[in-house]
């Protein structure tokens, strides 16, 4: 075993090395690679933004020269207007200048440059460059009369051919130095604009040169070859890589730095890694060595917990089945004791029997619902619960789970909200809690149930603010240390022995209070007991009242065609609707409604059970459907969960139902105006 084991651990060192190799050669190329695209993206999208605002600024000026003020012969007063206005729309713009093109100044707005009108143009070598190409450019930067830096924006006037004057806009760098910052350089990174003769125009960062001054001589050299990275020393000595993008419409470049360290970061990162993963190779095949010994001892283990799952699923299975069967068989009971009450009114006594009788089913359907609850084969939807009630109703159920060593204590605040929630998972929460709480009481102890109203606070408890409903769920039982009440949500993990739980009970608690717009909180102290908190929002309304209730409220009647392959339930069913007055054709197959309704075209509603031999019900009703696409149709099952072929907007009911739910849903379905009315109309 041990030979075996080292053998393994040898084996596994060198692929660990090849593949560290790799991960480190990869790595160095793709993050080289990375960095290179970051700064030519920030070059690109620098020299872009720039080359915009230039852009921008020679149309403006170009605008200015074909004013009429400069048709003809120069009128000072309209041109000093007009120029007026633009200086007071563009701040950055200091003067805005008429030349004639042998670059002497002749009007200055809004005042003479340098304080003397007149005299010659700073920057003669861009304003001969207008003149001969006869459109606007861009001079280099300058430092005027007063010590600032400037660079102007040029525009020739054309006319007839001639170029009688250039209008000169004098604006100041700050506007290219702002969009250059704009771009969000990494930290350490630099970048400048340099002008067609190689002086700094902007700057932005700690390596760049001086506005005005000349760049560095690599940089200058750079803008001959095709944009690439090029290495330079910076003026502090420290080795700088950078790359640069032309502005568009200009003789400019922008340039972006960054500190050769950064470049060459990769490098550095792709040996560590590699003398990282040789380490870890060595460290993980000892490891990998020792887990493989206590993965075969926990391999059984999983085994035996696999086998319990399938256990507990089989078992779901058989009470989901079994619930439905009795489902099947109340819907005849309570629909036979409905028809008795109604007509044993004057016999007080037989009409007693028959309320116990009721009584009676009502609570055994309570219990078919839990069960199917448990087995996850219901349709489930929240609603407003009063919790109080709920609570009080499961008191001899959790007096009788949790046995007579632990005494049961339940208490519910006054004036207590609804909750939004779905009662049937709620109590199986509730039950799961009082189980766990048993489980930690093995000498017996107290079990605590309280109901109160709580207002969350979003930064402690971690909830939307608002009014919320919390149901605690108290033991004196063992408690949990830290570390096992960190993971005591966690699907599947439990500290009970095999075949005695699922690990399975707080996550499902878990999920849901989460589900439902609330939390769960779990509060523990090693032998002393344990608090597990359910919060649940509070409905602003009052629960509807209980459908056991209900009264008939609509007394129209139609023809109706009744499916369901259980000859009790159908004819129970049948005689309640008969009764009401409705006209039923019965089926007890598929095949055989399908036969019925293309005989007759006047039935109004159509009344199925799911789950038939042969076909289901889900399946009659599509087909059904291509017959009579507008046929109304109401499912009636005792699972409705399982039913995922029926169409979501067909109606369902669960068995068992009383007499008022069942006619309340058909009456729902009638037409607004039945044929036989439409005809006495």
């Amino acid at each position: 075993m041990r030979r075996s084991l080292g053998l393994f651990a040898i084996s596994s060192l060198l692929p660990l090395v090849i593949l560290g190799a790799g991960v480190g050669t990869v790595s160095l190329r793709n993050q080289r690679v990375a960095i290179e695209h970051q700064a030519q993206d920030q070059a690109k999208f620098a020299a872009t933004l720039i080359g915009r605002e230039l852009v921008s600024d020679m149309r403006r000026v170009q605008m200015i020269a074909q004013s009429p003020a400069l048709d003809g012969g120069f009128d000072r007063e309209r041109f000093q207007r007009l120029a007026s206005r633009l200086i007071a729309d563009e701040p950055l713009w200091r003067t805005i200048s008429v030349a004639n093109p042998g670059g002497e100044r002749l009007f200055d707005v809004p005042r003479p440059i340098g304080g003397r009108a007149g005299g010659k143009v700073i920057d003669p070598e861009s304003l001969h460059r207008a003149v001969t190409l006869a459109r606007p450019t861009v001079g280099r930067i300058m430092i005027g009369p007063r010590g600032t830096y400037a660079f102007a924006v040029r525009a020739p006037v054309v006319r007839d051919g001639s170029v009688p004057f250039i209008v000169s806009a004098v604006v100041n760098p700050t506007v290219v130095g702002e969009v250059l910052a704009s771009g969000g350089l990494p930290r350490g990174w630099s970048a400048e604009v340099i002008d067609d003769v190689g002086n700094v125009v902007a700057r932005v960062g700690p390596a760049a040169a001086k506005v005005g001054h000349k760049a560095d001589l690599r940089s200058l050299a750079s803008r001959t070859e095709a944009p690439a990275f090029y290495r330079f020393e910076g003026a502090d000595g420290a080795a700088q890589v950078a790359t640069f993008r032309p502005i568009s419409g200009t003789n400019w470049t922008v340039h972006v730095l960054m500190p050769a360290t950064a470049y060459n970061a990769p490098v550095v990162r792709a040996v560590s890694l590699l003398t990282v993963a040789v380490l870890l190779s060595l460290v993980l095949s000892g490891v990998l060595a020792v887990l493989l010994a206590r993965e075969l001892r926990q391999h059984r283990t999983r085994e035996e917990a696999a086998l319990e799952g399938h256990r507990m699923e089989a078992l779901g299975r058989m009470t989901g089945g079994v619930a439905h069967d009795f489902n099947n068989l109340l819907t005849p009971i309570i629909g036979g004791m409905d028809m008795l009450q109604r007509r044993l009114v004057d016999d007080p006594k037989a009409l007693r029997i028959v309320e116990g009788a009721l009584a009676s089913a009502e609570r055994a359907k309570t219990l078919v619902a839990r069960l199917l609850a448990f087995a996850r084969r219901q349709t489930l939807e929240p609603r407003d619960v009063d919790v109080a009630d709920l609570l009080g109703g499961l008191t001899d159920l959790l007096e009788r789970s949790v046995g007579p060593n632990v005494r049961v204590e339940f208490e519910a605040a006054p004036d207590l909200p609804a909750a939004r929630v779905d009662p049937a998972q709620l109590e199986l929460a509730v039950l799961n809690l009082a189980v766990n709480a048993r489980d930690a009481m093995p000498s017996g102890g107290a079990l605590r149930i309280s109901a109160d109203q709580r207002l969350a606070d979003p930064k402690t408890d971690g909830l939307p603010e608002g009014r919320y409903v919390r149901i605690a769920v108290s033991d004196t039982g063992q408690g949990m240390d830290p570390v096992t009440l960190q993971r005591a949500i966690e699907p599947f993990f439990t500290t009970k022995g095999i075949g005695k739980g699922t690990g399975l009970g707080l996550s499902m608690v878990h999920g849901l209070a989460a589900q439902s717009g609330g939390t769960l909180k779990l509060y523990s102290v090693p032998e002393t007991g344990t608090t597990a908190e359910i919060w649940l929002p509070a409905s602003p309304t009052r629960p509807a009242p209980q459908r056991e209730a209900e009264a008939v409220r609509d007394l129209r009647t139609g023809r109706l065609l009744l499916v369901d392959d259980d000859e009790l339930v159908r004819t129970s069913t049948a005689e309640l609707l008969r009764e009401h007055g409705h006209i039923v054709s019965e089926a007890s197959s598929a095949s055989e409604a399908l036969k019925l309704l293309r005989a007759d075209p006047q039935i109004d509603v159509l009344v199925t059970d799911y789950a038939m031999p042969g076909r289901t019900g889900g399946e009659l009703l599509r087909e059904a459907r291509l017959l009579r696409p507008d046929l109304p149709a109401l499912l009636i099952t005792g699972y409705a969960g399982a039913a995922e072929d029926v169409p979501a907007d067909v109606d369902r009911l669960g068995k068992p139902f009383r007499r008022a739910e069942l006619l309340n849903r058909v009456a729902a379905l009638l037409p607004t105006v039945q044929p036989a009315q439409a005809d006495s109309a």
